[in-house]
This record gives structure tokens, sequence and C-alpha cells, in this order.
């Protein structure tokens, strides 16, 4: 992690689906694991907020934006939830392979 509590990953797009109301819901996410996913957890002691998540700055292709990480419990690393505005703005859908820096 440089001085500035700055992570840099690369990691592939995946969906979530529920069903409400009948209806298909999908949350895009990007799982942070590994290295990236070690140093922000030490990054995030004593600043996590509920269900664990870390408040940081998002950064993919030229979005900027305040957003929070949450734990992953399969993997030990952390999620990323990706909204549509971005997605679409940036031109990312499931499978997409994308670079993500992440300040804490």
């Amino acid at each position: 992690m440089s001085e500035r509590g700055e992570v840099t990953f690369t990691g592939t797009v995946w969906v979530w689906q529920a069903h409400r109301g009948g209806k298909p819901t999908r949350w895009f996410f990007v799982s942070i694991t590994g290295a990236p996913a070690a140093e922000l957890k030490l990054a995030s002691l004593g600043l996590t907020a509920g269900f664990g998540s870390l408040a940081v700055r998002a950064m993919i292709g030229k979005t900027t934006w305040h957003t929070s990480i949450f734990p992953q419990r399969e993997t030990g690393g952390w999620i990323l939830p990706l909204k549509a505005e971005l997605r679409k703005r940036e031109k990312i859908g499931e499978g997409s392979r994308i670079e993500v820096s992440l300040v804490v």
C-alpha cells in the first residue's frame, strides 16, 4: 500500500442475483483478494462501520466515487459493489476484467 493508503488491483466483474416479487434483481461486484485484500484489512483497523464495511474512494477508468467495500466471508477478502451508472459510463458488464484503485 502506498503512503496515501491506495490499493490497485485487477478483478473480474461477477453478478449476484435474487428474486424479489417474482422479478430477478441483479447486483454487480468485483472481488478483492490476495495481497490487495490483506493490505485493505490492515488499513481498515479501527475504521470499519456496519457489516464490517470500509469507506473508500474508488477509481475505475475515468470515474471516481466514494463508496464502501464489504468483507467477503468465502474468500477472506472484500467485495466492491458496482452501480449501474458506473457500469454504463465505463462500459462494464458481467465478466469484464477491470482495474480498480481504492484509497482508504
